[in-house]
């Protein structure tokens, strides 16, 4: 009786004891630029199917292959089906895809979902982090924020300076982006203000569509800064982001925003 006991553990438990760890180091490497496996509930209870998914995969290889193949160690099994996770297919021979597909049975439907519930949830903490700014040069100062408080962070221990060099290159135009779009935002707003009060009249359909698209801009271009934020940034860092936006629109609403034409209604 013992022994069958320590035969199960051996071949069944064990497998999946070393396998699901070993999962999800390979989710952690494999999404690391990709988004947050616990930045939100959804994306955690992805990551975590993953993991039951691919050790139970792992137990049932160990548990039906191993009286087959009685040299191979079931840690062997749990530590390789673990790591089939972190492969995206790339540079792997035909067998071994087959192979691997195998071992993961099901894995892809769940990385498949998992990628997709990471990318909405960078879209969604961007879209939160770049809006509410109701001016420009708020949203303008803003961006500066969040490229120097990139920089600042660009040199860490592990990175390339190649890739150090690019990712600065990166951080800098799309900051350019920004700027151009609050800059181009601004001069519309400027123009139809001044054509409403020399006239005496509110801003046309024409002149509301020309504002809120130039709105629209700079905000989509904060976004596409944000998403390096949120790719290379620690998890910790969203807190820090939130006071800088908070701080602003804490300091616009304490001054008082200026006189502009009213573009929410075309009278």
């Amino acid at each position: 009786m013992a022994l069958d006991q320590a035969s199960i553990i051996s071949e069944w438990v064990l497998p999946a004891a070393v396998c699901a760890p070993v999962t999800w180091v390979c989710l952690v490497f494999r999404y690391k630029e990709d988004g947050r496996l616990l930045g939100t509930f959804r994306s955690t209870v992805l990551g975590l199917c993953v993991v039951l998914w691919t050790s139970g995969m792992a137990a049932l290889a160990s548990g039906l292959l191993l009286p087959l193949t009685p040299s191979v160690p079931p840690t062997a099994v749990g530590i390789a089906t673990g790591w089939g996770v972190i492969s995206r297919g790339r540079g792997e021979q035909p067998g071994g895809r087959a192979a691997m597909a195998v071992l993961t049975l099901g894995n892809s439907l769940l990385l498949h979902q998992l990628s997709l519930r990471l990318r909405a949830d960078r879209a969604d903490w961007c879209e939160r982090m770049a809006g509410g700014f109701g001016d420009c040069w708020d949203l303008d100062t803003f961006a500066g924020d969040v490229r120097r408080h990139l920089l600042m962070r660009v040199d860490v221990p592990g990175r390339t300076s190649r890739s150090r060099t690019a990712l600065r290159r990166e951080i800098n135009e799309r900051h350019k982006e920004v700027r151009a779009a609050a800059q181009k935002w601004i001069t519309v707003e400027t123009k139809v203000e001044k054509a409403c009060q020399l006239q005496g009249r509110r801003p046309d359909r024409e002149e509301v569509r020309l504002v809120r698209r130039a709105f629209g801009e700079a905000e989509q271009y904060l976004r596409y800064l944000l998403e390096l934020e949120h790719a290379y940034g620690r998890r910790s860092d969203g807190g820090r982001i939130l006071a800088l936006k908070r701080k602003h629109i804490i300091h616009a609403g304490a001054e008082g925003a200026p006189d502009a034409p009213d573009v929410s209604v075309v009278g």
